[in-house]
């Protein structure tokens, strides 16, 4: 991995952390915002653990956090979506495609070593690719985000592919971090 890129991932997810932190509303006041504080939640720990894992081998974090925590996103979407009242047709089929994920999900293929996969094979490809998919859907189908919101997310899932597969949660998760820095440095709450 590039070490230019790899220093500014990490810069930004620290700022990321920060404004994530003095933006978070504990509130909770409605289901919406309750599901996406969880899931912006998860993306956290994801970040802390990724950025950890790159520089310190830990059995659980690499064998079971990581693969767990890929498998909370998925449940964090689906929850907002229900909470939502997400029911177009579109977009019951990528909640279903989500259940497929998470049901055919096998931790022992999404085991992380220095932050990247450490098998690539055929499955955890199908796998990745159809979660790119149905990621894709579900966020050009969700009727509360914006288009160029929906224009962003959907390159923020197609940019990972430009490096190796084994790498894709890595540079997603990361891009997440820079997409919400960018997208939240003029709501800083001091």
């Amino acid at each position: 991995m590039n070490k230019i890129l790899l220093n500014f991932y990490i810069i930004v997810a620290f700022f990321s952390n920060i404004l994530f932190l003095s933006n978070l509303d504990l509130s909770f006041k409605d289901k919406v915002n309750k599901a996406l504080n969880i899931k912006y939640i998860i993306l956290w720990f994801t970040i802390i653990f990724h950025i950890y894992s790159l520089y310190k081998t830990n059995k659980y974090i690499n064998k079971y956090i990581l693969p767990a925590i890929l498998c909370l996103n998925l449940v964090g979407l689906l929850l907002i979506s229900l909470c939502n009242n997400e029911l177009t047709f579109i977009h019951i089929l990528s909640m279903i495609g989500l259940v497929y994920l998470l049901v055919t999900f096998n931790y022992k293929d999404f085991e992380v070593i220095d932050g990247f996969l450490l098998k690539e094979n055929k499955a955890n490809k199908l796998w990745i690719y159809l979660y790119i998919l149905f990621i894709i859907v579900w966020y050009l189908s969700s009727s509360y985000i914006f288009v160029r919101d929906k224009i962003i997310c959907t390159l923020l899932i197609l940019y990972p592919l430009l490096f190796p597969i084994k790498e894709f949660f890595f540079h997603r998760v990361l891009a997440l971090s820079v997409a919400y820095f960018v997208l939240n440095i003029n709501k800083i709450k001091i």
